[in-house]
């Protein structure tokens, strides 16, 4: 039997829902008996949220931090495969999804303690913690989205797909009716055939764990607290150890530039995609062009130096993004400007494009100040990095 159904998206836009028609073999799948949310995984009902799943399915020892309690935790969680699916039962299914979200869950690195500068001292930046392992907190950088799909013959049933497919990592699903109240729970996405590769970032705390932090009206006041990109700061994934958790191994792509993150970001509004950092070293206008044009990430090649209006175009006043500190300075206590660039780019200086006319001019933008300046190429008091883009498939 098949049924087209609907379910219009409300809240936050995470959640889209759509048409489909499903034909279901109850008897082949094994659908769950008890209320709860589930993972149809290889035959087995892997109970994530309640429920009752069935025997034979996989755990996993997860280790990670949790900012509200401030503290390390080791915790067993469900183990799915990519291929699983998801199925919500309870009897207000349909109104469920639309309060509910999916992340990816990212690894702290570091815990980056800040305090403010006083009339005797300059502001000063320092890691307190250096924990290493899944961090239980939401980036707007690895929310999925969830598509919804009936179940026929069981109305108080809905299938849930997650778009795009889930890789090997950690994840945690949410459910949040008033923004507040509901439930979460964590679960192991693995495979057999490919690796994750983790998102890595520096949590920055003003006044350390324990302080300022947390305030009654902090926004991260929540067992799963959503991230401001001026919360942390996008950091190398190669220099998480791999040792420190036991649910996911990881990989890093073959890269020209074993720093960058092999999953580049994609404009919404242009297509356009970026590497998530610029290649963080003194760079003339030549080399620029030659580095992104030798640059092959993530398995992609066909990068370029972009345009100066493309720089412009990813170029956000309301958004503070920490930048890449040389490490001869990191020790010392200075406050850098934040760049205001979309996605959390790890940004070293000023971003040269192909626009203008070298060696007499070199046409390059300041996310710092959000001006373009016009740079002469025997000038070396510059910091010229070479940030690079794709043009849409």
């Amino acid at each position: 039997m098949n049924i087209r159904f609907a379910l219009k998206s409300v809240g936050t836009g995470l959640l889209v829902m759509v048409f489909g028609s499903l034909a279901w073999s109850q008897e082949k799948t094994g659908l769950p008996e008890f209320f709860g949310f589930y993972a149809l995984d290889d035959g087995h009902n892997v109970a994530i949220y309640e429920g009752q799943g069935s025997e034979g399915a996989k755990s996993t020892v997860v280790n990670g931090y949790s900012i509200p309690q401030n503290s390390k935790f080791q915790d067993t969680r469900p183990q799915i495969a990519t291929s699983a699916r998801f199925m919500l039962f309870y009897s207000n299914s349909g109104e469920m999804i639309q309060s509910m979200s999916l992340y990816r869950l990212p690894v702290v690195r570091h815990i980056i303690e800040t305090q403010t500068a006083t009339a005797f001292s300059p502001p000063t930046r320092q890691v307190v913690d250096s924990p290493n392992v899944s961090l239980l907190a939401r980036t707007p950088e690895l929310a999925f989205k969830l598509l919804a799909k009936p179940v026929p013959n069981q109305p108080q049933m809905v299938e849930l797909v997650a778009s795009p497919k889930l890789t090997p990592g950690l994840y945690v699903v949410e459910y949040s009716p008033n923004g507040k109240d509901g439930w979460f729970a964590t679960f192991a996405v693995t495979s057999a055939s490919e690796a994750g590769t983790p998102y890595c970032l520096d949590l920055i705390l003003p006044g350390g764990p324990g302080g300022l932090f947390f305030r009654a009206n902090s926004e991260l006041a929540a067992n799963v607290p959503l991230l401001a990109p001026h919360d942390y700061s996008q950091c190398d994934s190669s220099s998480q150890s791999s040792g420190s958790s036991s649910m996911v191994t990881s990989t890093e792509s073959s890269t020209s530039s074993p720093g960058l993150d092999p999953i580049p970001w994609t404009d919404p509004a242009t297509g356009l995609q970026w590497t998530r950092a610029d290649n963080n070293s003194n760079i003339s206008w030549n080399e620029a062009v030659d580095y992104c044009k030798n640059l092959n990430l993530g398995g992609k090649s066909g990068w370029r130096l972009p345009e100066i209006e493309e720089l412009k175009g990813i170029y956000d006043r309301s958004a503070n993004v920490p930048p890449t500190v040389r490490p001869e300075l990191a020790g010392m206590n200075i406050q850098f400007a934040p760049n205001h660039v979309k996605g959390n780019f790890r940004l070293s200086g000023l971003e040269l494009s192909i626009t203008g006319k070298p060696p007499a001019e070199e046409l390059a933008f300041d996310f710092g100040t959000g001006k373009e300046r016009s740079l002469k190429s025997d000038d070396k008091k510059w910091r010229k990095r070479a940030l690079c883009v794709h043009d849409p498939k």
